[in-house]
């Protein structure tokens, strides 16, 4: 399949109209459509349905979005290696999710890059289901993980726990009440992964709908420091807040230890990547 076929197919999703991805791709409307109509054709599938509020996914749409996404991903992979022969014997790619990076990604880096300096090195950071999907589809290598994924060829390792703290913004944070109603009436919620959530139902049994939920560690701190109110976060994430008393910990608040993983291919023989699961394996046992 034609590379642009998929991506004309994902703009469409993406924008909702035929005539907007067209100007979106810079070609004709027509263009569009009869870009769709040779990918139908070879699928054997309607993949939209058109009408005046624009287009959306058949059931075969919604089936071959993934692939699709999955396709242009390693395509688009295989090029940047292809491409930096020349300079780069080899190529690896990482995965993580934004929260790990402190700890884990920012101290393995600068020592990869020395190790193995002919290594040209991609880091993406993404919600778990989307990582543990790229590592399976082949697009990155290496994962660093809040869960355990169960996938068939994937080796997966526990790295070390991580212990999530209930932090506040003193600025902004009534010293005078009790950390439970601080945490349900102004809680910043972050995706830390299902078993962190599940961890937290532990503590807090009671099903609540926080008023501001974020994916991205990084933003909901951002977020505390700026406004006010609490959030439970890692504590390698956040020790330069508690270190320079941007951010305080609540006292009395439960401490959540969440395991951190190591994910990664086990038919990868490639005879450096050994190496360099070994580091993140020894940065593990240093936090």
């Amino acid at each position: 399949m034609d590379t642009t076929l998929a991506k004309t197919f994902l703009k469409i999703v993406e924008v909702g109209n035929f005539r907007i991805a067209s100007e979106k791709l810079n070609v004709t409307q027509s263009t569009v459509s009869s870009r769709i109509r040779t990918l139908e054709d070879q699928i054997g599938k309607t993949l939209f349905v058109r009408n005046k509020s624009g287009a959306t996914l058949t059931q075969a749409g919604i089936y071959f979005q993934e692939y699709a996404l999955s396709f242009v991903q390693l395509w688009e992979r295989a090029i940047k290696k292809v491409s930096s022969e020349n300079i780069y014997s080899e190529y690896v790619s990482v995965g993580a999710r934004p929260g790990l990076w402190e700890p884990i990604v920012m101290n393995w880096l600068p020592w990869a890059k020395s190790r193995f300096p002919n290594i040209a090195y991609r880091v993406e950071f993404g919600i778990a289901d989307d990582l543990v999907r790229k590592l399976e589809d082949g697009i990155i290598d290496i994962a660093i993980l809040l869960s355990a994924p169960s996938i068939p060829g994937i080796i997966v390792e526990e790295l070390y726990q991580e212990k999530f703290i209930l932090v506040a913004n003193p600025d902004n944070r009534p010293s005078d009440i009790p950390f439970n109603e601080i945490f349900y009436s102004n809680y910043v919620e972050v995706d830390w992964g299902k078993e962190f959530k599940e961890n937290m139902k532990h503590y807090f049994p009671t099903p609540t709908v926080p008023q501001l939920s974020v994916n991205i560690g990084l933003y909901g701190i951002k977020y505390l420091n700026a406004f006010g109110g609490c959030g439970y976060f890692p504590r390698s994430m956040i020790s330069e807040y508690l270190d320079d008393g941007s951010l305080i910990i609540v006292q009395k608040a439960p401490v959540i230890k969440q395991p951190a993983y190591l994910a990664f291919n086990k038919e990868d023989n490639r005879e450096y990547v050994e190496a360099l699961l070994e580091e993140f394996r020894d940065i593990g046992k240093r936090i």
